[in-house]
Formats: C-alpha cells, structure tokens, sequence
C-alpha cells in the first residue's frame, strides 16, 4: 500500500459521489491505496458507500469538532499508510492523479519531498452560459502554480509523507479557513514543496453570488484567527487593502475585458465588499467566524 487519501465532508454528500467516482477510475492500482472519508458531524445522514464502491478500500470516521482541519487531522492519524493524499468533498481528481503523484515518490529516495502539488482548473455547469459567480470565479480562479511559489499549497491538491505531519505539524484545528496556507508555509519552510502540472484535481466553480460572498466572508474570519487576533489595528489595515484591491480589480476589468464579463465582476465585487465588512462587524462583536 502507498497512499491514504483523505476526504472530509460536512454534508456534502452528492458532490463527494463524484469525487468517489473520479477515485474508482483512477489508473493507478487500486490495492495500493486506501479512502478515508471523514465526516466533520453533518447533520444528514451519511450514505453507504462501501455498498456504492465495494471494489475500493474505503472507510468512513467522524470526527465531531467543527472545521475541515480537525476532520484532516484524524483522518491523517487513522491512515494506514505511508503518503497522505489529500482532497475535498467537492473536487474531482483527474484519473491520473494517484498515479502521477507516485512517479514524484517512486524517485524521492531520501524523502525530500515536504509537499507536492499541482494544478486546480475550475469547470463549470456551461461554459457557454457563465453564472454571475461562475464569470468572477473566472478570472479569480485558483492558481495553485502562484501558491507555490509562494510556499503555500490549499488542501484541495495535496501530497505528503505521513511522517511530515506528525515531525512538523498537524493542522491547526482552531481555523475554519487558511489552515491549509498557514501549515503549508511552516512545512514548506524545512522541506521543499513541489508543483507538478500533471497532478491534476478539477474543481467546480460556484454558481451562485451568496456562495462567493460566504466563500470571502470565512476567508476573512480565517485570516482574522491566523494573523490578527488581539490586533485591531492590524486587521483593520488588512481589510482596508483587501476592499482597495477589490474595488480596483473591478474597475480595470470594465476596461480589459467584455462589458459583459466586466460588469457581472462588478456586481460580484459590490457584493463581497459589502459581505466581507459585514464578517469584519460580525468579529468585533464577537460572533462566530464561518466554517
């Protein structure tokens, strides 16, 4: 066996059908891998998937504490084997994914490998007929390639020895968002992280406005808990930057691009202005940050 690849949900059970889907089709010999979906405490109930997919090595654990990072943690503990793969409840894996991965492994003799990652391309429900959402998504996608260089890898694409985590770092369990940056960056700083553009995962594109904005609103509380807890100042300045790069990103893209396009990232740039300084009054009154 090589690798454990590690899947948290928190209800959404449909979309990780088809990530299981994606997994069941991999190239890559299927004794040689394990699934383990980590149910974050979804208020549905789970389906059977070891019934759905019995030619696969699968188990489902709970894990209570909310947050993403918790449910990666224990499902990383509950591995079985050597290099844990990780990826998201609503991400489809290309059928290469594990395959590719183990070429980069395979040569690693002396484990150097700290991270390894690649591209994320988003798809979408037309890509002839683009949502609101799906056009801002568009040209803010993910750029896993940019994270790199960076240092940082999201959750969503990612590969490491098992005894990184338990040398280095686990997640921190006390964020709902950035978890994945903030673990990166630490690990990346004793051993190298590593971009491959054939270690593929699809990623769906939201569809709808109010996801975009939620998606910004737990990314500001996650930026909050990681970096500016018990300094106002500081976040203040931050979501100052962050709504002044907002505003001129929408604005140059009225004279770069489509008067169509443009103008739905216009209204999407409104709106996540107006959600991500509701989440910044939400946190000084002490509310609950998004998970």
């Amino acid at each position: 066996m090589i690798f454990s690849v590690v899947i948290p949900v928190y209800n959404d059970f449909d979309r990780l059908k088809l990530t299981l889907d994606s997994l069941n089709c991999q190239t890559f010999d299927y004794s040689l891998f394990e699934i383990i979906i980590v149910d974050n405490n979804s208020s549905s109930p789970i389906l059977d998937f070891n019934s759905l997919y019995p030619d696969l090595d699968l188990r489902v654990i709970k894990e209570s504490k909310i947050g993403s990072y918790a449910a990666r943690n224990t499902g990383i503990r509950n591995a079985k084997y050597d290099i844990i793969a990780l990826t998201d409840s609503d991400c489809i894996p290309d059928k290469n994914w594990l395959r590719n991965a183990y070429r980069y492994f395979r040569i690693d003799k002396d484990n150097k490998i700290g991270i390894l990652t690649g591209k994320v391309p988003l798809f979408y429900r037309d890509q002839f007929k683009l949502s609101f959402a799906e056009t801002y998504e568009k040209y803010t996608g993910f750029d896993f390639l940019a994270y790199s260089k960076d240092n940082s890898c999201g959750a969503g694409n990612w590969f490491s020895y098992k005894s990184i985590f338990y040398s280095i770092s686990f997640f921190d369990d006390t964020l709902k968002s950035n978890g994945d940056t903030k673990l990166s960056k630490i690990i990346s700083n004793s051993v190298p992280l590593y971009y491959s553009e054939y270690i593929t995962v699809f990623h769906p594109s939201r569809y709808f406005v109010h996801e975009i904005v939620y998606k910004y609103r737990r990314l500001i509380g996650g930026t909050y808990q990681r970096r500016f807890k018990g300094d106002l100042t500081g976040f203040i300045r931050f979501m100052l930057i962050f709504s002044y790069k907002r505003v001129t990103f929408s604005i140059k893209k009225l004279f770069t691009i489509n008067f169509v396009d443009s103008f739905k990232i216009l209204i999407v740039s409104f709106l996540i202005f107006f959600g991500s300084w509701s989440e910044f009054f939400n946190i000084l009154i002490g509310k609950d940050t998004k998970r």
